[in-house]
């Protein structure tokens, strides 16, 4: 029970920092086409692909400021 509420309160708070981040990343990809209004919280495949892009552009972001992708 406990695990259930906290995934779903989890995916909710990942929901609401990633998506934003993915959104023009897929709306440029997409030529504008994705994501379509009022996806943000739902759980359809078009709205998981935004919120893993998301999540792939901060960790991208995060390993730059971190330097991870500077040679010797």
């Amino acid at each position: 029970m406990l695990d259930t509420l906290l995934e779903f309160i989890f995916e909710y708070v990942a929901r609401a920092i990633f998506f934003p981040i993915g959104w023009p990343i897929v709306k440029l990809i997409s030529l504008g086409r994705y994501p379509s209004k009022g996806m943000w919280f739902k759980d359809t495949p078009e709205s998981n692909w935004t919120m893993g892009l998301g999540i792939a552009a901060a960790v991208i972001v995060m390993m730059v400021a971190l330097h991870q992708f500077r040679t010797p």
